[in-house]
């Protein structure tokens, strides 16, 4: 069996909560916004990746979950403060 790595922002708790699933749950699930990233010799997950896919995910939970704006501390690798 496959699984897949899923990240959620849960609101009861006030918490980012990560964990594996079952692959199967995909297989008639429509994904918005998808994040895609080619990997191999010319594209390396390495920091420069890491650093925009944890901020992408943490500005898509702001988008659903407004509450979080205010903690939110992103910056564009530049040192200026991204928003939603």
């Amino acid at each position: 069996m496959t699984e897949y790595f899923v990240s959620y922002y849960d609101p009861e708790t006030r918490a980012i909560k990560t964990g594996f699933v079952d692959s199967r749950i995909f297989n008639n699930t429509r994904i918005n916004l998808a994040l895609s990233h080619e990997v191999g010799e010319d594209h390396p997950i390495d920091d420069e990746f890491a650093r925009r896919f944890g901020g992408a995910a943490l500005l898509w939970f702001a988008t659903q979950f407004p509450e979080l704006r205010e903690f939110l501390e992103v910056t564009d690798g530049k040192g200026n403060k991204i928003s939603v």
